[in-house]
């Protein structure tokens, strides 16, 4: 995989500006990223809070013909598994987690948002647009919960550019595993890397906490959670949430 690097001052959001190339036709590894998006979006509808020329905010279209639409799950690991790669060779006193089903913490704070927009027509995936966010320089947050950065984590400033090249290679050797059907590698390295996988902790669904800890996660991307008294359950994204 060659990349092909679009680098913008500011757009409305890199997998919308990633989404126009699709439209056009361009090809397979091209990167859109931004110094600033004015509606990033995250996960659950939520916004992606960024300042300018701060962070890592791109996004990757794939024409991933080969990856049956039955594995499209895959790709999420294939971004968390390079993202957490990337952070690892910088990260020594925090363990990199991987939240399932696909934002990466360090430690008990979240540094990386994964969205990715599917489409196909057959059997097999025509598109993906993977859009990637990652602190990298913030320091100061205002409306996240629990975030973290690379250079509150390590006290090092980082050169974005030089970072976002550094991250798709972590990303290209991860999805040569995956056209090599390195499926079983991919899922024990995304397993063992789950957030709070080795305890029971406090998750919420239908209205309702419980303590259960993470037992599997299925091939379609499924969390299966086993309760204090034995019972597992699957779980969709959006039928469950985390007590943070």
């Amino acid at each position: 995989m060659d990349f092909n690097v679009l680098w913008y001052d500011v757009v409305s959001s890199t997998n919308e500006e990633c989404l126009k190339l699709v439209a056009d036709k361009s090809p397979h590894g091209c990167v859109v990223a931004a110094r600033y998006q004015t509606d990033g979006r995250g996960q659950r509808g939520n916004v992606w809070e960024s300042d300018s020329g701060q962070n890592l905010t791109f996004s990757i279209l794939l024409r991933p013909i080969q990856v049956e639409v039955q594995r499209q799950f895959m790709l999420s690991k294939v971004a968390a598994l390079a993202v957490c790669d990337w952070l690892s060779a910088y990260v020594t006193k925090s363990k990199v987690s991987i939240k399932w089903p696909n934002d990466v913490y360090v430690g008990n704070g979240k540094i990386a948002g994964i969205l990715i927009e599917n489409s196909f027509s057959t059997s097999t995936l025509d598109v993906s647009v993977i859009g990637i966010g990652v602190n990298v320089n913030q320091t100061y947050f205002v409306d996240l919960p629990n975030p973290i950065s690379l250079a509150l984590e390590t006290g090092i400033v980082f050169n974005v550019e030089t970072s976002l090249m550094e991250l798709l290679e972590c990303f290209k050797s991860r999805y040569e595993q995956l056209l090599n059907k390195q499926y079983s590698q991919l899922d024990a390295d995304y397993f063992n890397l789950l957030y709070r996988k080795d305890t029971y902790c406090e998750y919420k669904a239908q209205g309702q906490v419980f303590r259960a800890r993470i037992v599997g996660v299925k091939s379609t991307g499924e969390l299966e959670l086993q309760s204090v008294d034995g019972k597992v359950q699957s779980f969709a994204f959006k039928e469950i949430s985390f007590v943070i």
